[in-house]
């Protein structure tokens, strides 16, 4: 079955890890913006990772819990990077 990779904050810290960690994993980017998230993915696309996003809030249980599910049909989750942020802003 496929390893999976949940991103959690598709910046550039999260971007970096997953590239360092990620070769031959699916890569399923979470980020509150779906624009944030798209712009990330389609650099790790362009360098050879197989990317799907998802718009997650952290703040959100259940948001979080969606994520979780999205990742989990692609196959076996086995890292978890967490690398968002939580503004009061």
């Amino acid at each position: 079955m496929t390893e999976v990779i949940a991103v959690i904050g598709a910046g550039s810290i999260g971007q970096a890890i997953a590239r360092r960690v990620s070769a031959g994993k699916h890569v399923v980017l979470a980020d509150l913006h779906d624009e944030n998230a798209d712009a990330a993915a389609e650099v790790m696309r362009n360098a050879g990772f197989e990317v799907t996003t998802a718009a997650t809030d952290v703040s959100s249980r259940e948001s979080v819990h969606a994520m979780v599910e999205t990742a989990a049909s692609f196959g076996d989750i086995t890292g978890v990077i967490h690398a968002a942020g939580v503004s009061p802003s």
